[in-house]
């Protein structure tokens, strides 16, 4: 609500927007059938009225609820003759239900992913959700980030708990067995070679939210040094407003 947060910026768009462009995705394929997943399903379903799009049926589902929700989905879609599915998911809500379909496959459907989903690798596996098609948010390289991945050192590992996890999962060893004598994995000797991985980790190629983080960030950063320094030196103490930062942001946007 910009009239109550004037200064607020998102790092990525509203989910309302990508619901409307759902919307009227199926409408520009004559798909008059459709079904959507969780918290975008208000956004999407006052579109798809407004698109005149016929809706079957909503269902939500959250990986927290009972199994036995996640079959009552899963047998709504199977019996549904909705011939297009709309599904508004996180990739794990929706690798749980790919998964509970894969079980009794359903007839063929067309899936129309939202961004979370429709673009992670991991559902290539499902013969269920072959030629989904979705929006998402355009792909980018970010200059040195994979260099900088790659320079991690077992020592840089051991100072973050995500790290020193990602590192003895990937490589089968302990940083911290000297410090922790119940593992029973071996211990870390420093010839691990991050280049060698093949995993989600060194794919740099598919950096879509992360991209958008790093040009925010970025771009909040500027706009502080633009507030705090001039040619000459820089004022370490001067109290900065939110409103000077959107002004400068909004300026380097224009």
């Amino acid at each position: 609500d910009k009239r109550q947060h004037p200064t607020f910026f998102r790092t990525i768009p509203s989910d309302h927007h990508q619901a409307a462009a759902l919307a009227r995705m199926v409408k520009r394929f004559g798909w008059t059938d459709s079904d959507y997943g969780n918290n975008g399903m208000t956004s999407f379903l006052k579109a798809a009225e407004e698109e005149g799009i016929c809706v079957e049926y909503s269902e939500a589902y959250y990986r927290t609820q009972p199994s036995s929700k996640l079959k009552r989905v899963a047998d709504v879609i199977r019996r549904s003759t909705a011939r297009v599915i709309v599904a508004f998911m996180s990739a794990g809500d929706m690798r749980l239900l790919l998964q509970e379909l894969n079980q009794q496959p359903p007839a063929p459907k067309q899936w129309i992913g939202s961004e979370a989903w429709v673009t992670d690798p991991q559902m290539l596996r499902f013969n269920v959700c072959i030629g989904a098609v979705g929006f998402a948010i355009p792909r980018s390289v970010i200059p040195g980030f994979r260099n900088f991945l790659f320079d991690l050192s077992p020592e840089q590992a051991l100072t973050f708990p995500l790290l020193t996890e990602f590192w003895e999962s990937s490589f089968s060893c302990s940083l911290k067995r000297q410090k922790d004598s119940s593992t029973s994995m071996p211990g870390c000797d420093g010839t691990e070679d991050l280049r060698a991985l093949q995993n989600p980790y060194t794919d740099t190629s598919q950096l879509r939210i992360t991209n958008m983080v790093y040009k925010a960030t970025y771009a909040i950063a500027h706009a502080l040094h633009g507030i705090i320094c001039n040619e000459k030196q820089c004022e370490k103490n001067i109290k900065v407003e939110p409103w000077q930062v959107h002004f400068l942001i909004m300026e380097q946007l224009n």
